[in-house]
């Protein structure tokens, strides 16, 4: 390096160190990429220009890897492994949000972006003005956020954006506090958040399990009348509002990293469930041992089957109809590095040690029951907490554990034709406790919610981006509750509007 360099370099450091490592920065590790656009200096901030959006590339690459080849983005920043989550330097938001307007209108797509927790959230559909400006001004100061794109094509695109900065010493400092590495030289970026393909695949798979009814199945309906002919079915229990739809397509959109999702059920397909490699449709005569227990109405009985599914991943998730994932999840939302299951335990909801279980609700008994169980096995741990509605990370070879060492208790739930007073509730209750206890489950947390008709319209409306989680339970009526029906609708509409690939192009939702 001679002199006048040299002085140059210097120079620029004192004058203006932010963009000497920007400059470092760029020519270390972007040294075989194009340049993404002119560099500009702003009184905020250095930022840089889109790059154009190059339809037949991106086509060529895809939309993830077209802004990680030119706007240097790292990948997985949260565990390291998921191609939808993308770490990029904050000097480059006006360049991400200025590709993101281009491609909005280079492809008619229409464009959703929030932050997680409901702090700022933004709807642009496909004629709407985008204040590119104005958006970056929301973001300059966020960890992370959120882009969603869709069009009529049946496109879809869901990007968690992670920013970091860079200090004068090169240092880059990850703003959230969920990456996994927090801190690290700036030069290093695309060594340690690299995309690995074999890696990626290499990670144990993960599948997804559905209890479904629908009580308007002409053969369900027969069933039942067989079994109770004197009995009117509670419709907040049987009754199918199209829930499975959406919950399945939010599956599709906030965890497209899962395998096979299986949907247990003894009533005919839906209508708009086309045939998909994805989706396995799974009678009760394929899991239960027994077939005279046959037909029957009790949830608990199903669930003390599912680890009897043929082909079912050792580590699985199992979720009702009413679940609804609403933002981008990953595998360790459910399961940590080292593949123990997530118990997502209620601070409230205590389950105590009297005998009396004729005037508590049914799912109360049973926790009772598998309390008892438990406390045969581990004689100092109590096991009190419920566990919160939302989807139940479960293990296969614990399930099966389960059964072996209660046995007795899974044969008399599974010949319960409905809930009964005996019963054990092993998806949420039994498994969790004996799994933590022996060291196979560790506590977990996220933002969830269930809705009511009392909070349904805020859902639906401000707090629509709040919740990772939420659960459209019925109770007390609400499965006949018109207005809490619609309010459900508008937050599926807003949310979940994308078509899955599983269902009928001539179907459409409500």
């Amino acid at each position: 390096m001679n002199k006048p360099q040299s002085f140059k370099k210097i120079r620029k450091l004192v004058k203006n160190p932010n963009m000497f490592f920007y400059d470092l920065f760029r020519k270390r590790v972007f040294k075989d990429t194009p340049p993404a656009a002119p560099i500009k200096k702003t009184a905020e901030t250095t930022t840089v220009a889109a790059p154009a959006v190059d339809i037949l590339e991106i086509q060529r690459l895809g939309v993830v890897k077209y802004i990680q080849k030119f706007l240097g983005a790292g990948v997985g920043p949260e565990d390291g492994y998921d191609p939808n989550s993308l770490l990029i330097w904050n000097g480059y938001l006006n360049g991400l949000i200025s590709f993101i307007a281009g491609l909005k209108e280079a492809m008619s797509m229409n464009v959703t972006i929030y932050t997680l927790g409901g702090g700022y959230s933004l709807i642009s559909k496909t004629e709407d003005k985008f204040d590119i400006k104005l958006i970056c001004k929301n973001l300059n100061s966020r960890p992370d956020f959120v882009i969603e794109m869709s069009n009529s094509l049946g496109e879809l695109y869901v990007l968690h954006i992670y920013l970091f900065d860079i200090a004068d010493t090169g240092l880059a400092t990850v703003r959230s506090s969920r990456a996994w590495i927090r801190r690290f030289p700036v030069t290093e970026l695309q060594s340690i958040f690299s995309y690995d393909s074999e890696k990626l695949s290499n990670r144990p798979p993960i599948d997804a399990v559905y209890t479904w009814v629908n009580h308007a199945d002409p053969e369900w309906q027969n069933h039942w009348i067989s079994t109770f002919p004197e009995q009117e079915f509670d419709p907040d229990r049987y009754t199918s509002n199209d829930e499975l739809r959406y919950s399945l397509r939010s599956l599709n959109k906030y965890a497209p990293w899962l395998r096979k999702i299986y949907v247990v059920s003894n009533c005919s397909q839906p209508d708009w469930l086309n045939d998909n490699e994805k989706i396995v449709w799974v009678e009760h005569e394929d899991i239960f041992p027994n077939q005279a227990d046959l037909p029957t109405f009790n949830s608990h009985a199903i669930e003390a089957c599912l680890h009897r599914i043929e082909g079912l991943s050792e580590n699985f998730i199992y979720l009702n109809d009413d679940f609804v994932l609403g933002q981008p999840c990953l595998p360790s939302d459910f399961f940590d590095e080292v593949g123990r299951s997530l118990a997502y335990f209620e601070s409230y909801g205590m389950v105590d040690d009297s005998e009396d279980k004729e005037e508590i609700p049914d799912y109360l008994a049973a926790a009772k029951n598998s309390k008892a169980l438990i406390k045969k096995v581990f004689l100092n741990y109590d096991a009190r907490n419920l566990h919160r509605h939302v989807p139940y990370a479960l293990k296969k070879s614990v399930m099966s554990e389960l059964e072996t060492t209660f046995l007795s208790a899974f044969e008399h739930t599974r010949q319960s034709k409905r809930r009964s007073e005996d019963d054990i509730n092993l998806t949420s209750f039994l498994y969790h406790h004996f799994a933590y206890a022996k060291g196979l489950a560790v506590k977990g947390d996220a933002p969830g919610l269930i809705v009511r008709p009392t909070n349904a319209d805020s859902v639906a409306g401000r707090d629509s981006y709040k919740y990772k989680i939420l659960c459209f339970n019925d109770g007390d009526g609400s499965s006949e509750n018109a207005k809490y029906k619609a309010q459900t609708q508008a937050f599926f509409n807003k949310r979940l509007a994308e078509r899955a690939p599983w269902e009928q192009q001539g179907q459409t939702s409500n």
